[in-house]
C-alpha cells in the first residue's frame, strides 16, 4: 500500500512537472491593453502608465487601443469575445461589471461569466467642475440656480453608463436640482466641450481637468469622495455642502476574457501590482489623484460582487435606465 501511494506521488510529481513544462511562457508576442474610452481620460491615462512598466517588465510591447462607446461596454465586449489567451486583457472602471447590468435591458456579454477580474490597480475621485459662464461661485449656489431655470443646464460625461454619468444623476436625485445629460466618448472629448461652453458643467477625473482648473477654465466647485482632497483642499466635497452621505469614485481595474489560464491571470496582476506601486509611479498617481490598490483576483471578485449590489440598489433608488 505504502509503495502504491509512493508510486502515485512520483507520477503526480512527474505529470505536474511535465505540465508546467509544456506550459507556454508568457507573454512571448506584444499585448493589447484595451480602453473603452477616447484618449485623455483617467483609463487611458492609467493604461499607458501601465503599459510603459509592463512592457519594461515582462519584455513584450503592451499596446493601448482605445475602443470608446455605450459606458466602456463596446470594450468589455470586444475582451469578452478575445481569445482566452492573455494577449488582450481590458482596463477599465469597474461600470461594465457592476452598473452596465443594472443601467441596460441587455448586454452582449455576462460580466461575470465571460470576464475575468485580474486586479483592482487604483481608485480616481472626480470633482464636480463647471464653465466660467455660469453664475455659480459654490455648490450651493450652483443647486440653487439648476432649481429655478426652467430648462436644465447640460452636463457632460464620458458616456452613458460611466462613473461620471451615475455621479451625476445621484448628486440630481440627493439635490433635487436638474440637468440635462450629454454623453461623450471619454474625458479627453467631454473636458474641452466644458471649456467651451457647449455643455456646462460636469464630474471629471483630475488628469484630463488638471490644467483647465488650474489655469481658470473651468471653476471647481465641489470634490466627490467624503473627504477633502490634498490637491486641492480649499475645495468642499458634495458631501459637507449639498448631499450628505454623498461619496463616489471611479475603482480602475484589469480584466481578462473568461477561461484565460490561471497563472497568467495571475501573472498579470503580480505585474501590475508591481507596476503601482513602483515609486516613481506612485509619485506621478499623487500628483493626479490616483490612489494605487493592487490585489489579487479572488479579492478583485469579491469585491465586483459586493459593488454589483450597491450600485444595483442605487441604480434602483435613483431611477436610473439606459434603454
Amino acid at each position: 500500500m505504502k509503495r502504491l501511494a509512493l508510486l502515485f506521488v512520483i507520477f503526480a510529481a512527474g505529470w505536474h512537472g511535465l505540465a508546467c513544462a509544456q506550459s507556454p511562457a508568457w507573454p512571448q508576442k506584444p499585448v493589447r491593453v484595451l480602453v473603452g474610452l477616447a484618449p485623455g481620460g483617467n483609463p487611458d491615462t492609467l493604461a499607458r502608465m501601465l503599459s510603459a512598466k509592463l512592457s519594461g517588465a515582462l519584455g513584450q510591447q503592451f499596446v493601448v487601443e482605445n475602443r470608446p462607446g455605450a459606458g466602456s461596454t463596446l470594450a468589455a465586449d470586444l475582451l469578452a469575445k478575445s481569445a482566452p489567451d492573455g494577449y488582450t486583457f481590458l482596463i477599465s472602471d469597474s461600470s461594465v461589471v457592476t452598473m452596465a447590468p443594472h443601467l441596460y435591458k441587455s448586454l452582449p456579454y455576462d460580466p461575470f461569466r465571460d470576464l475575468a477580474p485580474v486586479t483592482l490597480a487604483v481608485v480616481v475621485p472626480m470633482w464636480l467642475v463647471a464653465n466660467p459662464s455660469v453664475p455659480a461661485n459654490s455648490i450651493a449656489e450652483l443647486v440653487a440656480l439648476a432649481k429655478s431655470q426652467k430648462q436644465p443646464m447640460p452636463y457632460a460625461s464620458s458616456g452613458n453608463g460611466s462613473i461620471h454619468h451615475i455621479t451625476m444623476e445621484r448628486f440630481k436625485s440627493e439635490t433635487g436640482a436638474d440637468f440635462t445629460h450629454v454623453p461623450y466618448k471619454g474625458a479627453g472629448q467631454s473636458v474641452p466641450a466644458m471649456m467651451a461652453g457647449d455643455v456646462l458643467i460636469g464630474f471629471v477625473g483630475y488628469p484630463a481637468a488638471a490644467g483647465a482648473m488650474k489655469s481658470g477654465r473651468l471653476k471647481v466647485l465641489a470634490f466627490s469622495l467624503s473627504k477633502r482632497s490634498a490637491l486641492t483642499p480649499d475645495i468642499p466635497t458634495v458631501s459637507e455642502t449639498v448631499a450628505p452621505g454623498f461619496d463616489m469614485s471611479a475603482p480602475l481595474g484589469v480584466f481578462v476574457p473568461a477561461r484565460t489560464p490561471r497563472e497568467i491571470v495571475a501573472k498579470l496582476s503580480i505585474a501590475v501590482n508591481d507596476a503601482v506601486r513602483a515609486p516613481e509611479v506612485v509619485e506621478r498617481m499623487a500628483a493626479i489623484g490616483m490612489e494605487p490598490v493592487g490585489n489579487s483576483s479572488e479579492q478583485y471578485e469579491k469585491i465586483l460582487r459586493e459593488e454589483y449590489e450597491r450600485m444595483g440598489s442605487l441604480i434602483s433608488r435613483i431611477g436610473m435606465r439606459i434603454d
